[in-house]
């Protein structure tokens, strides 16, 4: 079966995967699984030898001792197999599935918590994706059942050999015409697996898509929009027509798997009729005892059962193995970073050398041209550098690529003149304390999120200092339980929200808390207002002396304490200096901080013009 991303998972591999994972997590189910097979075969088989052995005996006349041990052993045993088979089966049901499943979110979360980010963010890896999450939730034959499939397929194959040894001995015609008959059925279901299988792909992006706009239909963050523009429209007849092309798949898979069900019932239906009529006729004609009659009529229903079983549980073992492969090629993505023991970190200094850029360039997945290109830049220990640009010109994709979150798809980034790329990706992201745009919260209390830390690793007094120098302490200091206060009420029904600004000054004191050599702010006040933002970056200015600063502000006069400038204008560098060498040079950065800067002469806000040169 080959993969999107190349690897190749033969059925073989698949199923020693899954063996591998339920006989670390539970021994037992496995052997219950060989147990419920073998059982499973011996207790409809002497149900059936059963009514055989009273007949002939009593026909034979055998003496009452005689005629109850032999029917009370074959009693006794039935109970003893009948327990037998109820202990396996709950314990494959209770456990099968269920193990395989729990294991699989488990590696799926530890994949995506310290997986590459650059690759859990990639297009093909979302498509991966949606394929593997489908298989997951699959309600036919989910991959996390193959050792129960493996364990009834074992199970009808020993009953198709056992009853068929029992047909046969009366005449080997009959097993001809039922194998005939199974290999009609086959086909029907080889063409069912077909059209499930080809429409595999295009059903999971169909859902992909459904479950996309039911998400955006209720959440919060869109629901201000989608009522005052009246999008509900909109949104429903979109979430229509993608649902009509679902079910027209869905309708396609669930079609093929009734035609072949029905050449099963109409194939049964014949294939036993002329069987029993076999039977009837050799009794009639005194060339079969009235027992063997009795055991051959009902091995030959069951016979037919346990060929049906073998056809069904072979095509439910292939598309389990085939969604295996689809959940495996997600989970088996390589990562790009070296995850290994790389080279030694510089240490000694509270600062690391110099970040060189040489000709660095990045192109995103599927993109057709380059975001950065030609960048080259030297980073000093020490130096306060703010990068300014419009929207798109590709400055958080610079500050990724700097904290080796993306890596270059054009030159080289080096730390103290080494490749970057040399160094052990987690060691390398220990020099940087970030503060992105999109800040993300967590659903504990205020001091884990700022800490990052479960609380016996918390050092609340260092909680609290940064809590007051990010300017959150204010707030903090008026909730009942102060930095104790449990935040994301979707999950705590205790909990508060916080602002946007609130959030990004919490996201501030997470840096300082950190406390890394390089501190990194992508708009860390985009939600502040000009004054709020003003205090803030004075305050900055302070603590992040003797650090590497790197900030990414639209408003310019917010960038004015930092030793260089760099504008960032289609994809290069377009200009580098000091605000003042910048402001001289008249060039398109001049023009910039001119256009910002009379939004506040002249607006209603020119008031703060001193509060806004301030900074």
């Amino acid at each position: 079966m080959s993969m999107e991303n190349g690897v190749t998972y033969s059925a073989w591999s698949n199923i020693r995967y899954s063996m591998r994972q339920h006989w670390r997590a539970r021994p037992l189910t496995l052997i219950c699984c060989v147990i419920s097979a073998l059982v499973g075969v011996g207790l409809p088989f002497v149900s059936i030898l059963m009514p055989k052995i009273v007949i002939d005996r009593i026909i034979a006349h055998v003496a009452p001792g005689e005629f109850i041990l032999s029917v009370g052993g074959m009693a006794l045993l039935l109970a003893v197999l009948s327990c037998m088979k109820s202990y396996a089966d709950l314990m494959t049901t209770e456990s099968v599935g269920t193990i395989s499943i729990l294991k699989i979110l488990q590696t799926t979360m530890h994949k995506h918590l310290h997986m590459d980010y650059e690759v859990l963010e990639s297009p093909g890896y979302a498509k991966l994706g949606e394929k593997a999450w489908r298989a997951m939730q699959s309600n036919h034959s989910p991959a996390s059942n193959i050792p129960r499939n493996l364990s009834q397929l074992l199970m009808n194959v020993l009953g198709f050999l056992a009853y068929g040894f029992v047909i046969v001995t009366v005449h080997p015609l009959i097993i001809i015409f039922l194998a005939v008959s199974a290999g009609i059925n086959w086909l029907a279901l080889s063409r069912a697996r077909k059209t499930e299988k080809e429409t595999r792909e295009e059903r999971s992006k169909l859902h992909g898509k459904l479950w996309y706009i039911q998400k955006v239909s209720k959440e919060p963050s869109g629901g201000k929009d989608v009522r005052l523009y009246d999008l509900g429209s909109l949104i429903r007849g979109v979430f229509q027509s993608v649902l009509m092309r679902s079910t027209k798949k869905e309708h396609e898979v669930a079609t093929g798997d009734m035609k072949a069900q029905l050449s099963d019932a109409v194939l049964s239906l014949i294939r036993d009729g002329a069987a029993y009529a076999f039977l009837i006729y050799l009794l009639l004609n005194d060339k079969m005892s009235l027992g063997n009659f009795v055991l051959v009529f009902a091995a030959i229903g069951a016979f037919a059962g346990w060929l049906s079983g073998i056809l069904k549980n072979a095509s439910e073992l292939m598309r389990s193995l085939s969604e295996m492969s689809d959940i495996r090629a997600y989970l088996d993505v390589p990562d790009l970073s070296n995850t290994d023991a790389g080279h030694k970190l510089p240490s000694g200094d509270l600062l690391p050398p110099a970040i060189t850029l040489t000709d660095v360039g990045y192109t995103y997945p599927e993109a057709e041209k380059p975001t950065l290109h030609g960048i080259n830049l030297e980073i000093k220990p020490g130096e306060r550098i703010a990068i300014v640009g419009a929207n798109g010109a590709g400055k958080t994709t610079l500050i990724k690529l700097l904290c080796g979150l993306y890596k270059p798809t054009d030159g080289v980034i080096t730390l103290g003149g080494v490749d970057v790329t040399r160094y052990n990706r987690d060691e390398y992201f220990s020099l940087f304390s970030t503060v992105f745009q999109d800040i993300h919260l967590f659903c504990c209390d205020i001091a884990g999120n700022v800490s990052q830390q479960s609380p016996d690793h918390t050092e609340y007094d260092k909680v609290r200092k940064c809590l007051e120098m990010s300017g959150l302490m204010d707030k903090v200091s008026g909730l009942t339980k102060g930095e104790s206060t449990l935040l994301v009420r979707r999950v705590h029904n205790d909990a508060i929200e916080l602002s946007g600004g609130e959030k990004q000054k919490l996201a501030l004191a997470r840096a300082l808390y950190k406390d890394a050599p390089v501190i990194i702010l992508d708009e860390p006040t985009a939600a502040l207002d000009p004054i709020a933002e003003s205090e803030i970056y004075q305050r900055y200015a302070e603590l992040t002396a003797g650090r590497t600063s790197i900030y990414i502000s639209h408003r310019l006069a917010s960038t004015r304490f930092c030793d260089r400038i760099l504008l960032i204008e289609d994809g290069g560098i377009a200009e580098c200096g000091t605000h003042d060498e910048l402001m001289r040079s008249g060039g398109k950065y001049a023009e910039m901080f001119d256009v910002q800067s009379h939004y506040y002469k002249d607006g209603e806000v020119s008031e703060n013009e001193d509060a806004f040169h301030l900074a």
